[in-house]
């Protein structure tokens, strides 16, 4: 009985502080408003800004952060929510992002949607978002280059005519239920041949649909477009199409932020196995991988320690010297991780050289100081492990 209230005590305890912690919810999601001018419209056009709780903390103030945009004025509530919660944690599974919805619903902007039906060789709306709505969101907001464009029915319509006609504009589509009946903007017409000519940098596309009557009327068309993306998408293209038929036709573009955005962010938040074929290969082929991906999909550094470490433990058993190469690599490529330093120490202390890996603990202990305390702990922990050992062989 007193296990139990102990267990509650504990339980309580710890919903306290989360309780104390997010008290104020209007932090976490703090809105702003951005009106943005343009000669294609009479009127400004407003737009809610939905910034990380990070944007304003001053640790974070140099930091840049993705953007993510959606045409539907209701999809602020649900998009803001889900980024909250799944990157509240240290930006895992979803980095932070910047999220940019209409304010409202502007007739001006849905007269011009429509010009495209009428004629899709009108890309008056592609240039709006690119001379005015992005160049606007860049210039007020800490942005680091990598747009993600999210959409349902006419609007994910919308960005896979935005994907063939002016790819550059975002990094990133997730596109759910596209309303392509009738070849709208001429996407399945001309998938082949514009899919065919983009340019060398790295896109994602997440595409998804379910057999909701809404949906059906579609489905026709968004096949075309699946067979196109199968004979004639470029590899810089990375792309994925699910059938849900599960869920409800509402919950569609829900299912697939969360879906997507963990498939986008995969190659940052898992490591490559030690016997994919990129780490088969060897360690400079996986640095080369991480080059690539920061320089042509997301335009900044990713890093390649993790993927380094698990090649290195997998040689450490049957190539020692080899595992041991790459553990001491992995360090000089970044010197100022904790977790590298302390990864090299646990190798050495697995081959038996307890003082090397005292050496390097200490190094780890001395860069985790910059760490929040429980990594200092941590690290502590396994200094003070260290020492037990070779006290015990008596050295």
């Amino acid at each position: 009985m007193m296990k139990i209230i102990v267990t509650y005590l504990i339980l309580m305890i710890g919903l306290h502080s989360v309780i104390v912690e997010a008290t104020d919810i209007t932090a976490l999601n703090p809105i702003q408003s951005l009106k943005v001018k343009s000669k294609y419209f009479k009127e400004t056009i407003e737009y809610n800004v939905t910034l990380p709780k990070s944007y304003s903390e001053v640790k974070g103030k140099d930091k840049k952060y993705f953007v993510i945009f959606d045409l539907h004025p209701r999809s602020q509530p649900y998009l803001s929510g889900l980024h909250d919660w799944l990157s509240h944690n240290g930006d895992w599974p979803w980095l932070e992002s910047i999220i940019i919805t209409p304010a409202n619903y502007n007739p001006e902007f849905a007269k011009l949607f429509k010009q495209i039906v009428s004629d899709p060789s009108n890309q008056t709306i592609l240039d709006y978002f690119e001379h005015d709505l992005l160049k606007a969101i860049d210039e007020k907001y800490r942005t680091n280059g990598f747009n993600i464009y999210s959409g349902f029915m006419g609007n994910g319509a919308l960005g896979l005519f935005t994907l063939l006609n002016r790819p550059t504009l975002f990094n990133a589509y997730i596109i759910t239920s596209p309303s392509l009946a009738n070849d709208f903007g001429l996407i399945t017409s001309e998938a082949k041949a514009k899919l065919a000519s983009k340019d060398d940098q790295m896109r994602f596309l997440y595409l998804t649909t379910g057999n909701h009557r809404y949906e059906q009327g579609n489905l026709t068309s968004f096949d075309l477009f699946e067979k196109a993306l199968k004979t004639s998408s470029p590899s810089t293209l990375d792309w994925q199409v699910h059938h849900n038929n599960k869920n409800n036709y509402m919950s569609q573009p829900i299912v697939s932020i969360v879906n997507g955005i963990e498939a986008l962010f995969s190659d940052i938040h898992t490591d490559l196995e030690a016997n994919s074929d990129i780490s088969k290969k060897g360690a400079q082929a996986v640095i080369d991988y991480y080059a690539l991906i920061s320089e042509k999909k997301y335009g900044f550094d990713i890093s390649a320690e993790g993927s380094l470490k698990a090649l290195a433990k997998s040689l450490l058993t049957k190539d020692p010297q080899k595992g041991l190469s790459i553990y001491q690599k992995t360090t000089e490529l970044y010197p100022e991780s904790a977790y590298a330093l302390s990864s090299l120490a646990k190798a050495y202390a697995e081959l038996g050289d307890i003082n090397k890996a005292i050496q390097y603990q200490m190094k780890a202990v001395e860069k985790s100081k910059t760490m929040i305390e429980w990594h200092q702990k941590k690290h502590k922990q396994y200094l003070a492990e260290f020492k037990i050992m070779l006290n015990s062989k008596g050295e």
